[in-house]
Parts: C-alpha cells; structure tokens; sequence
C-alpha cells in the first residue's frame, strides 16, 4: 500500500480489476450495468454533502470518480474512449463555456452556448433533450427553468374531466415551481423532509 495514490494509480487499479486476472465482477460489467450504481453514487455523494463532513464527502466523491474510471476503462479494453478522451472533453467544454476566463470570443450565457454547441433550434429541441431516467421532480425542474427562459407561461389548466392521476401530477408541477421562485431544489426539499420525517417518526415510535 502507498502512502497516498494519485489518479493514475486509480486508472491502472481500475485496468487491473477490468483485465484478464482482475475481478470477475468487474471483468464482467458494461455501461449498460453500470447505470443504476452511477445514479446510486451520485445520491450517495448528495447525502454526503448534506452531512457537510469533509471525510464523507471526500470518500462519496472517490465512488463517483471510481465510476467514471471504470466505464473509461472498459471502454479502453473493449475499444471504445479512453480515459484522456474523458478529460480532454470536459476541459474543452470548460473552456467553450467560459469564453471570458479563457479569453475568447463568444456568449456570455451558458445556455445560449449550449444551444449553439448542439444546434437547438427551439425551446421543443431543449425540452426533448432532457432524459427521461432523471427523477421526475428533477425532470420537471430543468423544464420549467428551460421554458421559464424562453418566456413562456410555465402553469397550464388542465380539462374538467381530467384524471386524478393528471391532476395530482399538475399539482406536483406546481409546488416544483414554487420551489423554483422560492429557490429551493425541489429533490433535496423532499429529502430533507424526509430525513427529518424519520427522526420525528423515531422519536414518537419510542415514545409509544
């Protein structure tokens, strides 16, 4: 064991987990597989950070990086991009995205610069390009800001008739964007709440 390792050292481990002697498991994944354990991360960093200790966020982000590693070098053994292709993409977008810092000619706003980077040609182009595997209060979030942006009423009324389900739905749609004019995300509104549900819930579980 080292005193302390670096990123190279985390690509070549992760070389070897995914090599002909590695690790079975690893061996044996792909990008396919390994979607749900990226969300999974990503979540457990979320939780991490609310917990604002350094450690614990440190050790989520490694999770989280420890991903990016592996889907990268799956792809190099299989033939697919390498670990620089992943670093040389975000470093140019970086760039792309921050014309001033960098010196270059270009739009200030972030979103006009993706727009030109993908050739959006209307806010329908936007609204389609959101995934659909993003929580759905998440999903709903990105479109309301995206739409809110290119001026349009965000609240529609929904027919007499229309389901319950529809319904309960316009309502969720709604408190998302009062969570947008309140400034507040409305998935870590939700998780907060609950975080703070169970420890009321165990307070009065005990008291019975």
């Amino acid at each position: 064991m080292k005193e302390r390792y670096t990123f190279e050292d985390l690509m070549e481990i992760t070389r070897r987990l995914v090599g002909p002697e590695g690790c079975s498991w690893d061996r044996a994944q792909t990008h396919e597989t390994l979607r749900r354990f990226a969300v999974e991360e990503a979540y457990e960093l979320v939780d991490a950070i609310e917990s604002s200790v350094p450690e614990k966020i440190a050790d989520e982000s490694g999770d989280v990086l420890f991903q990016v590693a592996l889907n990268a070098a799956l792809a190099e053994r299989d033939g697919g991009y390498c670990i620089e292709d992943v670093t040389d993409a975000i470093c140019r977008k970086m760039i792309r995205r921050h014309p001033s810092v960098f010196g270059l000619d270009g739009p200030e706003d972030w979103d006009a610069i993706k727009r030109l980077e993908r050739n959006h040609q209307g806010i329908m182009d936007e609204l389609c390009e959101i995934p659909e595997g993003f929580p759905m209060l998440l999903r709903a979030e990105k479109m309301q800001k995206k739409i809110a942006k290119a001026g349009y009423e965000i609240k529609k009324s929904l027919p007499e008739d229309a389901s319950k389900e529809l319904q309960l739905g316009k309502a969720l749609f709604d408190l998302v964007d009062d969570c947008r004019h309140a400034g507040v995300a409305p998935e870590l509104a939700l998780n907060r709440y609950l975080k703070e549900y169970i420890k009321n819930f165990e307070e009065d579980y005990k008291g019975e």
